[in-house]
């Protein structure tokens, strides 16, 4: 299985690697899971496919749904609800190999969105018994 691939966007559009892949990139956006597995099956096998994945997360899930629901902004595959919920979908992408990794970008205010995407790494890394890069 390809290495687990996680970056996040910051405030003014930074993109940062949380974990520490070497194979290129290529960033996929897609409107659902279904699309993004036919994308990535098109893809060359030589590279890391991330999704795009717009994320809101708060201690629980309605305050999340609520901040997502205020940006119609955010196109394609998007996720609302815990660390732990984030953990488990990015888990689950990676198993399915829908994609070896996500670019999660906030949506709504959030300042403690770096802290909140490096922990749910951690539970990600812990559901898939994978070692912190």
């Amino acid at each position: 299985m390809a290495e687990l691939r996680v970056f996040i966007t910051e405030t003014g559009g930074a993109w940062t690697e949380l974990t520490a892949g070497e194979r290129p990139v290529v960033r996929l956006s897609a409107p659902d899971l279904q699309e993004a597995a036919r994308r990535r099956r098109r893809l060359p096998t030589d590279v890391a496919v991330v999704l795009d994945l717009a994320v809101s997360v708060a201690d629980d899930p309605r305050t999340a749904l609520a901040a997502i629901s205020d940006h119609d902004d955010a196109d394609g595959v998007r996720y609302a609800g815990t660390v732990d919920g984030l953990a488990g979908l990015v888990a689950d992408l990676y198993v399915a190999g829908v994609a070896d990794g996500v670019t999660l970008i906030p949506v709504g205010p959030d300042d403690d969105w770096p802290p909140r995407a490096r922990a749910a790494l951690t539970r990600i890394q812990d559901r898939l018994r994978i070692s912190a890069a």
